[in-house]
């Protein structure tokens, strides 16, 4: 009874735990909180005809604070599993300044980043959108009232779709509404990630190829940077030509204005005020000519001035850049091309190969022979376990790259495609509809994130916690078998589409060029024929 602790010692050990998982937790969620808030202000759009503090009032300030509480944890889903696998190697070290890390502080974790996104993606951004089209010209709480009065009309609406979902899919009815929840959004984000990952490859790869350098790149930036000068030197020419212009215009309306004032003063009183109207109009008429001639040819030279100051700002700017470009090591640039490129087609396929052995795993093993394996696979492990250590920390490290370069990929992938392609963000032009669509988009691929990769077999870490809801589906086997020769099938015909297609494509382009150019230079030559014939 002596090792056993007391009631008052088991209950401040829990209150002391609890504690500190919840430290931990609030401090892992504000780094995340203050990159999306600031992430957020740099893609804000601010209007040109209001103010920094109309900006900054408290309707801004809600939106804004509810949208980086969505990315915060669009952000955190993201990160948790990779995070989840170095932690848990970390444990495996059994090091002394690790004390505090330890398995239920990752299960807390998990938990509250669940809970967290579902929040976020049903509460906060409804919140923000409703709030956001209510009529500014009200107070706060009316603002408010209205807005809850919409999420609660939504939400009834939302509860009749889990109740039909749960229905079309025979569900057990002891199934709780947040995991159908949780479910149908896993499902929409693997549909995107089946449209968008095979597409955001290819972006990538795209991207890679605009590193690598010509063999003639020096020249040829030399030959633009000579091109540059030459024209900024016919442009400053025109530009002297046009001040003198202006000066010379000068002088003259001070003499113009110099002999009207001689002439006035020649003229006696008596005379000026016995003129008729008729001349006086015709001598109005006169000098109103002289003047609007005068100042229209000055407005004309001026804005000819401001183009020219204009076009030489940018043939500055492009030497700039020009000249960044020669300080580059084209070796360098190369090389890393190189090196991106054989990293990238390695990851593809790995993600290939990883699929292709789940696909086949899952036709030739049924659900029960394949439980018994993961069964028989524990107890081998304990055997075995000093034999595969050393491939732990690689295993893990390569684990976590594949997970990076799916999520960076889906993420691109999915802004390249066409529903999506209107609400990229844009930097200091994005609005409050598209920020918050943009949130949603992001937080319902974070939320589908973990059983995706599961369901892929991207990883060997079978614990994804509250994210395991496939297990209520009758059929999941059949929809994870379905999913994973969907996306096999799309990287497939994404990797034609990169290569097969577009060399065919690159082909078709040149051939088109050659027979423009060789017709061009045959009507050139008849051309020339005649010319020289007609000459004879």
């Amino acid at each position: 009874m002596s090792g056993q602790p007391s009631p008052t010692e088991a209950e401040e050990s829990q209150w002391y735990t609890l504690v500190r998982e919840n430290i931990i937790a609030f401090l892992l969620f504000l780094s995340p909180y203050i990159i999306s808030y600031i992430t957020l202000r740099r893609f804000r759009r601010f209007r040109s005809n209001d103010s920094e503090e109309n900006e900054d009032n408290i309707d801004n300030l809600i939106i804004m604070f509810l949208c980086a509480a969505g990315l915060a944890m669009a952000m955190a889903g993201f990160l948790l599993l990779p995070c989840t696998m170095a932690a848990t190697a970390l444990i495996n070290l059994q090091s002394e300044n690790l004390n505090w890390l330890d398995t239920k502080l990752l299960a807390t974790l998990w938990n509250y980043t669940f809970i967290g996104c579902n929040v976020s993606l049903f509460a906060l951004l409804p919140f923000a959108y409703f709030y956001s089209e209510t009529d500014q010209r009200w107070t706060f709480f009316a603002k408010a009232r209205e807005t809850l009065f919409n999420m609660t009309l939504v939400a009834i609406l939302m509860y009749g779709f889990i109740y039909v979902s749960k229905s079309m899919l025979q569900m057990d009815d002891s199934i709780k509404d947040l995991v159908v929840l949780n479910l149908l959004t896993s499902l929409a984000g693997s549909i995107i990630c089946l449209n968008a990952l095979p597409r955001g490859y290819a972006v990538i790869v795209r991207w890679i190829g605009y590193i690598s350098l010509r063999p003639n790149h020096r020249r040829f930036l030399n030959d633009e940077l000579v091109q540059n000068q030459m024209d900024a030197s016919v442009w400053e020419e025109r530009l002297e030509s046009i001040n003198r212009l202006l000066m010379s215009s000068e002088n003259n309306s001070n003499n113009h204005n110099n002999d009207r004032m001689s002439r006035s003063a020649v003229l006696p009183s008596s005379t000026a005020t016995s003129l008729t109207s008729s001349s006086q109009s015709l001598y109005s008429s006169l000098n109103g000519d002289l003047s609007q001639s005068y100042f229209a040819s000055s407005e004309g030279s001026l804005l000819i001035r401001e183009r020219i100051l204009a076009i030489l700002e940018n043939l500055e700017t492009q030497n700039r850049q020009t000249q960044f470009k020669l300080s580059q090591s084209p070796l360098s640039r190369n090389l890393s091309f190189l090196v991106l490129f054989i990293f990238i087609h390695i990851t593809w396929l790995v993600l290939i190969g990883a699929m292709s052995f789940n696909l086949i795993k899952g036709i030739l093993l049924s659900e029960d022979e394949e439980q018994q394996r993961r069964k028989l696979d524990a107890v081998l492990g304990k055997q075995t376990s000093s034999v595969l250590s050393m491939f732990g920390t690689i295993g893990t490290l390569s684990e976590m790259t594949l997970i990076f370069c799916f999520t960076i990929a889906t993420i691109i992938g999915t802004y390249s495609m066409s529903p999506f392609a209107k609400i990229r963000p844009q930097w200091g032009k994005v609005g409050v509809q598209q920020m918050i669509a943009n949130v949603t988009v992001l937080l319902i691929i974070s939320s589908s994130l973990p059983a995706v990769v599961r369901v892929l077999g991207l990883t060997r870490f079978e614990h994804t916690g509250p994210y395991d809801n496939f297990h209520v589906l009758k059929n999941r086997f059949w929809i994870g078998l379905v999913f994973r020769t969907g996306m096999l099938f799309k990287f497939v015909i994404g990797l034609l589409d990169l290569y097969v297609v577009g060399s065919l494509q690159m082909v078709r382009r040149s051939m088109i060029n050659n027979h423009a150019h060789h017709a061009n230079g045959s009507i050139s030559y008849g051309y020339a024929n005649g010319q020289s014939n007609g000459v004879r």
